[in-house]
């Protein structure tokens, strides 16, 4: 079920409510179980807070995020049961970028569809990849396939596990501006936060189409910590004039049963994630 109202935008499945702010970026503003946010919210930070879209990768526009693509209004509207946000031409990458969110009965998900259109005026193309930023609370435990290794400039301390890789959030340790890049050997990465499991699914990217200096997945701890982000990229792909590329992820929300373990390397954790997205939980 969808309900429009004003600015905010939200998609309904059962125990979870899923929170669109077209006022600022098209922003995914909640993702709530039993009217749990497990995103974070701007009274932890007023300008880095729930879970947003960027193009990869970033040393084409530095800092701060695009405001055309990060925070401007994004122009509404229905599709049948799908949310649509299309934002405004960013003048610096001649794109625009349009958001479609659908609700999945059958699998109690939420389906996000990324497209970034090439809006340039001259008939060029250009080169670039999809990036979801999703900005949670400063706690829980991080994980997702191991693939072929870290990157540099990779200083997040985590542990490979059971064929998983795994950053269990502790403040002390969080000192500068810790983050992870990394390979991934399948398209998904999970996170529980105080027995309530989120899952993204993804399609997997080979290095070789990894966008230069970034990874498909990434995770970041703000050293205020206030907030702390799990990310993932798509493929760096050549955008032709006129046209537009197409990225889809999907988002899960579970609460855990007591017999699944909530630590690293635990194998009936990683066994529920797999239940979750093969549809059995």
């Amino acid at each position: 079920m969808t309900m429009p109202g004003g600015d905010f935008h939200t998609l309904i499945l059962d125990n979870l409510t899923f929170e669109v702010d077209a006022s600022i970026g098209g922003r995914v503003t909640a993702f709530r179980i039993d009217g749990k946010n497990l995103l974070s919210e701007a009274v932890a930070d007023p300008d880095n807070f729930g879970s947003t879209f960027w193009t990869s990768p970033q040393t084409q526009w530095g800092w701060p995020p695009v405001v055309e693509i990060d925070g401007a209004p994004y122009e509404p509207r229905r599709e049948g049961a799908t949310i649509v946000m299309m934002g405004p031409v960013c003048s610096l990458l001649g794109v625009r970028i349009e958001k479609r969110f659908t609700a999945l009965a059958s699998r109690r998900a939420v389906e996000i569809e990324y497209r970034i259109h090439n809006a340039k005026e001259a008939a060029a193309s250009v080169t670039i990849a999809p990036w979801e930023v999703t900005r949670l609370h400063p706690h829980g435990l991080t994980f997702f396939p191991t693939g072929e290794g870290l990157y540099p400039p990779s200083n997040l301390p985590v542990v490979d596990a059971g064929g998983l890789t795994w950053f269990a959030y502790d403040p002390r340790h969080i000192a500068g501006h810790p983050k992870l890049f990394a390979d991934a050997s399948d398209g998904w990465i999970a996170h529980v936060d105080q027995r309530t499991l989120f899952v993204k699914t993804f399609p997997p990217v080979p290095r070789a189409r990894q966008a230069p200096g970034e990874a498909v997945v990434e995770i970041y701890a703000h050293p205020a910590l206030t907030y702390m982000e799990i990310e993932q990229q798509g493929p760096l792909l050549e955008i032709p004039a006129g046209a537009a590329s197409a990225w889809s992820v999907r988002w899960y929300l579970r609460r855990l049963p007591e017999a699944v373990e909530v630590a690293v390397g635990s194998p009936s954790l990683a066994a529920f994630v797999a239940a979750v997205i093969a549809g059995d939980a």
